[in-house]
């Protein structure tokens, strides 16, 4: 105890110093240190909460756009099939309507060939008609004409 006497320490105002600070120790842990540790630690398993979450939601954002592109690509092979479909569908009733244009104009053509044709008769009719209408006139008037000299 002489090193202490020394030193100038004096063991009873050590010891009440080291019981003071045991108490202090304690108060502090328990009602200053425990709750910091503890929201400090509520925290931090937010915080890694919040960090798988969005490790989650990155994952997720990467399967929607792979799930997008697959349907945009979808939807552009299916545009391009019913476009072509359209477009092929769009040729053959072009097709068919030209080819009842050409059978109309056909047919109506054939109607005024006939028509052409029955009016050329009936001119040929009628032309005769009067050829031989004028043929007589011509022959009465000659016979008159030969009569009356």
């Amino acid at each position: 105890m002489e090193i202490f006497h020394v030193f100038g320490i004096h063991w009873k105002l050590l010891t009440a110093q080291m019981v003071n600070f045991a108490i202090a120790l304690f108060v502090l842990y328990r009602y200053a240190y425990k709750p910091i540790f503890d929201i400090i630690a509520k925290r931090q398993g937010i915080i890694a909460k919040g960090l798988e979450d969005a490790a989650t939601a990155a994952q997720e954002m990467e399967k929607v756009q792979s799930e997008k592109g697959a349907i945009l690509a979808s939807a552009r092979e299916e545009g391009g099939k019913l476009s072509e479909s359209l477009r092929k569908q769009a040729i053959v009733e072009e097709q068919s309507i030209i080819r009842a244009a050409q059978e109309k104009s056909a047919a109506l053509f054939a109607e005024a060939r006939q028509k052409a044709a029955a009016e050329s008769e009936h001119l040929m009719r009628e032309s005769e008609k009067e050829i031989a209408r004028m043929a007589i006139l011509a022959s009465e008037k000659i016979l008159r004409s030969g009569h009356a000299a």
